[in-house]
Protein backbone atom coordinates (compact mmCIF):
# COMPACT_ATOMS: atom_id res chain seq x y z
CA UNK A 1 0.00 0.00 0.00
CA UNK A 2 1.75 3.37 -1.15
CA UNK A 3 2.17 5.45 2.05
CA UNK A 4 2.58 8.99 -0.35
CA UNK A 5 3.12 9.17 -3.98
CA UNK A 6 6.76 10.10 -5.71
CA UNK A 7 6.32 13.32 -6.89
CA UNK A 8 6.09 14.11 -3.33
CA UNK A 9 8.49 11.71 -1.94
CA UNK A 10 10.95 12.04 -4.55
CA UNK A 11 12.21 15.20 -2.59
CA UNK A 12 12.32 13.53 0.71
CA UNK A 13 14.98 10.96 -1.27
CA UNK A 14 17.21 13.85 -1.61
CA UNK A 15 17.17 15.58 1.53
CA UNK A 16 18.16 12.32 2.75
CA UNK A 17 21.09 11.94 0.13
CA UNK A 18 21.88 15.10 2.07
CA UNK A 19 22.80 12.98 5.34
CA UNK A 20 25.93 12.09 3.78
CA UNK A 21 27.09 15.16 4.70
CA UNK A 22 27.97 14.63 7.77
CA UNK A 23 28.95 11.19 6.62
CA UNK A 24 31.44 12.17 4.56
CA UNK A 25 32.48 15.43 7.47
CA UNK A 26 32.96 12.46 9.84
CA UNK A 27 34.76 10.21 7.70
CA UNK A 28 37.52 12.66 6.60
CA UNK A 29 38.21 13.65 10.44
CA UNK A 30 38.44 9.71 11.63
CA UNK A 31 34.95 9.56 12.77
CA UNK A 32 34.13 6.53 11.97
CA UNK A 33 31.32 5.10 13.79
CA UNK A 34 29.51 8.08 13.55
CA UNK A 35 30.12 8.41 9.50
CA UNK A 36 29.00 4.88 9.14
CA UNK A 37 25.80 5.31 11.13
CA UNK A 38 25.37 8.55 9.23
CA UNK A 39 26.09 6.80 5.70
CA UNK A 40 23.42 3.68 6.95
CA UNK A 41 20.61 6.54 7.69
CA UNK A 42 21.52 7.81 4.05
CA UNK A 43 20.79 4.41 2.23
CA UNK A 44 17.89 3.23 4.51
CA UNK A 45 15.76 6.41 4.40
CA UNK A 46 16.42 6.77 0.56
CA UNK A 47 15.79 3.54 -0.17
CA UNK A 48 12.34 3.85 1.71
CA UNK A 49 11.55 7.42 0.26
CA UNK A 50 11.94 6.17 -3.15
CA UNK A 51 8.93 4.08 -2.56
CA UNK A 52 6.96 4.90 0.43
CA UNK A 53 4.92 1.89 0.94
CA UNK A 54 4.02 0.18 4.45
CA UNK A 55 6.62 -2.31 4.33
CA UNK A 56 9.99 -3.92 5.98
CA UNK A 57 12.11 -0.96 3.93
CA UNK A 58 9.80 1.33 6.11
CA UNK A 59 10.32 -0.69 9.66
CA UNK A 60 13.91 -0.38 9.07
CA UNK A 61 13.79 3.11 8.05
CA UNK A 62 11.69 4.47 11.29
CA UNK A 63 14.02 1.77 13.66
CA UNK A 64 17.54 2.89 11.96
CA UNK A 65 16.26 6.87 12.30
CA UNK A 66 15.57 6.21 15.65
CA UNK A 67 18.86 4.96 16.44
CA UNK A 68 21.03 7.41 14.44
CA UNK A 69 18.69 10.00 16.29
CA UNK A 70 19.72 8.43 19.95
CA UNK A 71 23.71 7.87 18.63
CA UNK A 72 24.01 11.41 18.20
CA UNK A 73 22.02 12.80 20.51
CA UNK A 74 24.21 11.11 23.05
CA UNK A 75 26.68 11.94 21.51
CA UNK A 76 25.45 15.78 21.38
CA UNK A 77 25.01 15.59 25.41
CA UNK A 78 28.68 14.37 25.80
CA UNK A 79 30.51 16.57 23.52
CA UNK A 80 28.35 19.61 23.19
CA UNK A 81 27.03 20.24 26.62
CA UNK A 82 26.37 24.00 26.30
CA UNK A 83 26.48 25.03 22.98
CA UNK A 84 23.61 27.43 22.56
CA UNK A 85 22.88 26.52 18.89
CA UNK A 86 22.45 22.57 19.84
CA UNK A 87 19.42 22.34 22.22
CA UNK A 88 16.86 24.65 20.16
CA UNK A 89 17.99 22.54 16.88
CA UNK A 90 16.55 19.51 18.58
CA UNK A 91 13.54 21.38 19.85
CA UNK A 92 13.21 22.31 15.66
CA UNK A 93 14.30 19.14 14.85
CA UNK A 94 11.26 17.41 17.09
CA UNK A 95 8.75 20.36 16.25
CA UNK A 96 9.37 19.57 12.39
CA UNK A 97 9.08 16.19 12.52
CA UNK A 98 5.83 16.73 14.62
CA UNK A 99 4.26 19.06 11.83
CA UNK A 100 5.37 16.80 9.07
CA UNK A 101 3.94 14.01 10.47
CA UNK A 102 0.45 15.99 11.84
CA UNK A 103 0.32 17.28 8.27
CA UNK A 104 0.55 13.82 6.76
CA UNK A 105 -2.45 12.53 8.60
CA UNK A 106 -4.63 15.68 7.70
CA UNK A 107 -3.98 14.95 4.05
CA UNK A 108 -2.19 18.20 3.75
CA UNK A 109 -0.04 17.89 0.41
CA UNK A 110 2.47 20.10 2.21
CA UNK A 111 3.47 17.58 4.73
CA UNK A 112 6.79 16.21 2.96
CA UNK A 113 7.96 20.24 2.91
CA UNK A 114 8.11 19.64 6.68
CA UNK A 115 9.74 16.78 6.50
CA UNK A 116 12.41 18.06 4.37
CA UNK A 117 13.31 20.96 6.93
CA UNK A 118 13.13 18.17 9.29
CA UNK A 119 15.96 16.06 7.27
CA UNK A 120 17.84 19.34 6.89
CA UNK A 121 18.05 20.51 10.76
CA UNK A 122 18.95 16.89 11.50
CA UNK A 123 22.08 17.28 8.85
CA UNK A 124 22.99 20.53 11.10
CA UNK A 125 22.83 19.07 14.55
CA UNK A 126 24.64 16.34 13.07
CA UNK A 127 27.19 18.77 12.36
CA UNK A 128 27.27 20.38 15.24
CA UNK A 129 28.01 17.37 16.88
CA UNK A 130 30.74 16.23 14.99
CA UNK A 131 32.45 19.73 14.84
CA UNK A 132 32.65 19.81 18.30
CA UNK A 133 34.14 16.45 18.59
CA UNK A 134 36.76 17.42 16.33
CA UNK A 135 37.34 20.85 18.61
CA UNK A 136 37.44 18.67 21.55
CA UNK A 137 40.01 15.98 19.52
CA UNK A 138 42.33 18.35 18.19
CA UNK A 139 42.32 20.00 22.16
CA UNK A 140 43.95 16.59 23.20
CA UNK A 141 46.16 16.38 20.53
CA UNK A 142 47.29 19.90 21.63
CA UNK A 143 47.71 18.96 24.87
CA UNK A 144 49.94 15.80 24.30
CA UNK A 145 51.93 17.57 22.10
CA UNK A 146 53.05 20.07 24.56
CA UNK A 147 53.89 17.07 27.24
Amino acid sequence: MCIAHYNETRWIVLSSLFFMIPSIYAFYNKIYFLSLISLLTTIISANYWREATYSWRRDIDIIFAKISFVVYFINGIYYVKFYIRYYPGIILLLYFYYLSNKLFLAKNNNWWKYHMVFHMIVIFQKLIVLRRIIEININIENNINKT
